[in-house]
């Protein structure tokens, strides 16, 4: 099922309509008809009353129509067929045929009315200036109404006349060479619309409607479009004069200027009966003429067997009467409420069923029938929101995967470099052995794996696993994993060794800062008799053979010489300790060398430099360092 809203602007009301169902069975949902007042933005007037109709909750694809009356028709043909190939040079074709307009700035479409001779094409080309239809589309979209599509009035009026069955067969304009005509009376233009068969033949917008009786009693009177118009129904209505009373003309601006403000001054205005029936005369007089001028100039007026009236002024008495004598054929009127489901009363049904042919028509043209102009192309083209985002949207995935490929090309260096970092393969020829860039090529420069001696593995079967086997399987590897994989293999070379010679060393770890942590240990041990010292100078060497330690510190006080003796008997109970890093000095070292204080004889202390052997191999921070 298709929902849609078809908006017909009118002449000087706005009509929306809801359908929904198919081309066939189609239901009317809602209605709604504003009139919008005479001057004024025309677009934004007609834009407020189609958002009120869209407000009672109509929702679905917007259709929207454009006025004949402001496009330019013109029948050309063409020397080809092929709607594609038509597309391609109707603009260029129609612009030797407008004088009015730059084609440029126009939208022009086509509709194929039939061959011509010799396989040419005839075609009817409908060119509106984009000017105003433009503005038109930026007041709806201004209250966010996005219309799908837009079509001339007359097309959607071809278009429910269709529906309608008004060029159904075995009816009176199926007889050969039989034309149809469909005629929507409105206020300020009158449509035509000529069928033959079910093919349209000529469509053609006469800027005159029943407007002009209102326009001809508001000229006489003195008063406004509006006031007359009411004043002309009330006459029709009622047979009689109407009287109604009306608002004095202002003064000129400027005069009188310090005169305090009055009150309106109102005048009497008599409206005859005749007065209103001679200028619905006048109108019908003037209408008949430009049919028959119209009918003439189309040649089609003695073809007519057929004709189907709408719109808001076939109630205008005599109206009938006049169509009649013009088309020598008695009309009939488009039964467009006939066809559809709604809830509308009788009364409602009748009013409304002539003024909405035109919205329905609208409405209809995504169920199917005959297809209309498509006005909204070039810069006015719709433009749905994935749309309006997919250019720059192309452009941001373009940006996207380019820097995608940078990223990638970056990474694939830097992993290349990290290959030949760590071991690519590198062979000169097929039968050139292979070797190894990088970590590899440092690992077997030295040629130490190609002795048996060094590397050699026993493996089953009497076979064993040397470098030419090392080489064939770091090939096939990986690059990441040949490092990892030759450390394993000689793990294993190790470990072969140590069960072939029996011996297992222990590889102690001798550390500098196990010898300050534990020269550290021993003075906080007996820090209570060593009292307050100055360590002078440290010298810590690690280098073998001559491994020491050398540090320089002063005691102030009598008794310097006996905290002398703590230390040293500290440093001899550490010497027998089996983890201790130290070990007593030989030959001079052995004794600690005193400096006393001599700038100021009244202070009494010394300096003492002492040394003491680093073992070559001791375990660090081992237990005894712990008690």
């Amino acid at each position: 099922m298709v929902r849609t809203v078809g908006i017909d602007p009118g002449d000087h009301s706005v009509k929306v309509v809801e359908l929904d169902g198919n081309y066939r069975k189609v239901k009317l949902l809602r209605v709604h008809t504003e009139t919008f007042a005479d001057g004024g933005d025309r677009a934004e007037a007609i834009a407020a009353a189609s958002r009120a109709g869209l407000d009672l909750g109509m929702r679905g694809e917007v259709f929207l129509g454009h006025p004949c009356r402001e496009a330019v028709l013109r029948v050309i043909e063409l020397p080809f067929k092929g709607r594609d190939a038509i597309r391609k040079v109707v603009k260029a074709e129609i612009e030797g045929e407008i004088h009015s307009h730059v084609v440029d700035d126009m939208v022009v479409d086509f509709h194929e009315v039939g061959p011509g001779a010799e396989g040419s094409t005839r075609v009817l080309v409908a060119s509106v200036p984009k000017a105003g239809l433009r503005q038109q589309l930026q007041a709806l979209s201004a209250l966010s109404i996005e219309p799908e599509a837009v079509d001339l009035d007359t097309m959607a009026l071809w278009r429910v006349a269709d529906w309608a069955g008004a060029f159904e067969a075995g009816g009176e304009s199926a007889v050969a060479g039989g034309v149809t005509a469909v005629v929507d009376l409105g206020t300020r233009s009158v449509k035509v619309v000529l069928v033959e068969g079910n093919s349209l033949v000529e469509m053609r917008a006469l800027r005159l409607g029943d407007g002009a009786i209102a326009d001809d009693v508001a000229r006489r009177n003195g008063i406004s479009a509006q006031v007359a118009r009411d004043v002309v129904r009330e006459c029709l209505v009622s047979g009689g004069d109407c009287r109604v009373e009306v608002d004095e003309a202002l003064p000129a601006k400027g005069s009188e200027a310090n005169a305090p403000e009055a009150a309106p001054v109102k005048r009497a205005v008599t409206v005859t009966h005749q007065e209103v029936e001679a200028a619905q005369t006048a109108f019908l007089q003037r209408l008949a003429r430009e049919l028959v001028r119209y009918l003439t100039s189309s040649g089609k007026a003695s073809q007519i067997k057929a004709l189907w009236i709408t719109g808001g002024a076939i109630r205008v008495p005599g109206m009938r009467e006049m169509l009649q004598e013009v088309f020598s054929i008695e009309p009939r009127e488009l039964d467009v409420l006939g066809r559809l489901q709604h809830d509308l009363d009788a009364e409602t049904a009748a009013d409304l069923a002539p003024r909405i042919a035109t919205a329905i028509g609208l409405a209809l043209g995504p169920f199917g029938g005959p297809t209309g102009f498509d006005l909204r192309q070039e810069d006015l083209s719709y433009t749905r929101g994935f749309e309006r985002i997919k250019f720059p949207l192309a452009l941001a995935c373009m940006v996207g995967l380019l820097a995608l490929i940078i990223y990638g090309y970056k990474l694939s260096t830097e992993l290349r470099h990290l290959e030949l970092e760590i071991g690519k393969t590198y062979q000169a020829d097929a039968k050139a052995p292979p070797q190894f860039y990088g970590m590899l090529y440092s690992v077997f420069s030295t040629k130490w794996f190609e002795s048996p001696q060094n590397f050699r593995l026993e493996q089953s079967k009497g076979k064993d696993y040397g470098y030419k086997d090392l080489v064939n399987e770091l090939v096939e590897l990986p690059v990441q994993k040949r490092v990892l994989f030759v450390r394993d293999k000689l793990a294993k070379i190790a470990e072969a060794k140590q069960k072939e010679s029996g011996i297992y060393e222990d590889i102690s770890l001798e550390s500098g800062l196990a010898v300050l942590v534990r020269l550290s240990e021993v003075l906080k041990s007996i820090e209570p008799q060593l009292g307050r010292y100055l360590m002078m100078k440290l010298d810590l060497n690690m280098k073998a053979p001559a491994r020491s330690l050398e540090f320089v510190v002063a005691f102030r006080g009598d008794d310097f010489r006996e905290r002398l003796a703590v230390l040293e008997q500290a440093f001899e109970a550490e010497y027998s300790k089996a983890d201790s890093p130290f070990m007593r000095p030989t030959g001079r070292d052995n004794k600690s060398k005193e400096d006393l204080f001599k700038p100021d004889p009244s202070v009494v202390g010394a300096y003492y430099k002492i040394k003491v052997g680093v073992k070559e191999s001791f375990e660090p921070f081992g237990p005894s360092a712990e008690r």
